[in-house]
């Protein structure tokens, strides 16, 4: 995950972003109002993108100093640090910087020192919505209208527009109005009409060092790295880093995040507490118990699907991906049916429903241990 020390409007720029960086501030005399930032989720496309949004709305953008990212100190920075800049929209609201920090902080029964997002913000941010035609039609007047300044319109997840919602995009596309500049952020690009990438300019985000990936991480992990003690991981740290970015498809923020979870320390107390259900020497509700204490609902629940997977790869014949474990070593999961898995991984799609409609996490967690101790 990015660092908290500051806002993503104001971060340093990621090591391998710097030429991508650099030569799109070179080249912005000449670029197009239509821009799209795409590649693999996980790699800091959005993170560049907010960069980019400061820099543009900036004040002091002419400045010499302000080569390398937005000052933070003018108006037009702070407006964008309290999430109320005039020149700014985003699609959809939920991706919007300030509006993430509020959800997040809502979620954990927090209070944030930020503009207080409403509830029906809030429960925007939780999802990922499509984008209809209506969301591009409510753009159209900040679009149109007259501004002596720049205006900039980002939308992300460009994937998800809706045929109707790309074609009604199309227009401002083509007729551009002098100072307006649309972002276009998308995980699959391939999934965007061919009539929309093909009037927008791609911002090359993929080509990465692997050298600086490698540093940034190993060193990251190192500095932030809180309560070692409590990691079932006593692999070195490059190797740890080398199997996160495997496990990633090379995303470096995806497996720095995933370096930086509670879940993914837990791998091996997983498979210990999964070996002692299976036989019998623990109880579900004694295990429920134990991992309520140790883990969200959510992050058990992703740390089982992680498992889950690699379980499967076994079963398959395949080689796990999760080397620092050594799965194939136990006689318990190499015995393991993919017909039982696949049971298993229905019985947490359930929960995951029933979480939605509120069910207590104690039970949930119970329902999941249960079915767990069956495996």
């Amino acid at each position: 995950m990015m660092s908290t020390e500051q806002p993503v409007y104001f971060a340093p720029v990621l090591p391998w972003q710097q030429t991508a960086w650099d030569n799109l501030i070179a080249r912005y005399e000449r670029l197009p109002h239509g821009l799209l930032f795409a590649g693999m989720q996980g790699i800091g496309k959005r993170a560049f993108v907010w960069r980019f949004v400061a820099w543009l709305l900036c004040d002091n953008r002419e400045q010499p100093s302000s080569q390398q990212g937005a000052c933070g100190q003018c108006q037009s920075c702070q407006w964008l640090a309290s999430g109320t800049h005039p020149d700014l929209q985003v699609l959809p609201i939920s991706s919007l910087p300030i509006l993430e920090v509020e959800a997040a902080t809502a979620t954990k029964g927090g209070k944030s020192n930020t503009k207080k997002a409403s509830e029906n913000e809030v429960a925007k941010a939780l999802v990922k919505p499509s984008i209809k035609i209506d969301d591009i039609r409510e753009l159209q007047p900040f679009i149109s209208q007259g501004s002596s300044g720049r205006r900039v319109c980002v939308i992300d997840y460009a994937d998800k527009m809706t045929v109707a919602a790309a074609n009604a995009l199309l227009k401002t596309l083509e007729e551009p109005r002098e100072g307006i500049h649309l972002l276009l952020i998308s995980d699959m690009p391939t999934k965007l009409l061919p009539t929309i990438r093909s009037r927008v300019q791609q911002v090359a985000m993929d080509p990465m060092a692997h050298e600086q990936v490698f540093a940034y991480l190993e060193n990251h992990v190192s500095q932030h790295t809180q309560n070692p003690a409590q990691s079932d991981n006593t692999a070195p740290l490059s190797e740890q880093v080398a199997q996160a970015l495997k496990l990633s498809n090379g995303a470096p923020l995806a497996a720095l995040e995933m370096l930086s979870s509670a879940w993914y320390q837990q791998r091996g107390t997983w498979v210990k507490v999964w070996l002692a259900l299976r036989a019998g020497k623990r109880s579900a509700i004694a295990a429920s118990d134990y991992w309520q204490k140790q883990l969200s609902l959510d992050d058990f629940i992703k740390l089982s699907e992680f498992m889950l997977m690699d379980f499967s790869r076994q079963c398959l014949g395949m080689p796990t991906l999760q080397q620092d474990l050594a799965l194939a070593q136990y006689q318990s999961i190499t015995e393991l049916q993919l017909e039982s898995i696949q049971a298993l991984m229905t019985v947490i799609e359930d929960v995951k429903i029933a979480c939605q409609q509120n069910v207590n996490d104690k039970m949930a967690y119970d329902q999941l241990l249960a079915a767990l101790a069956w495996l």
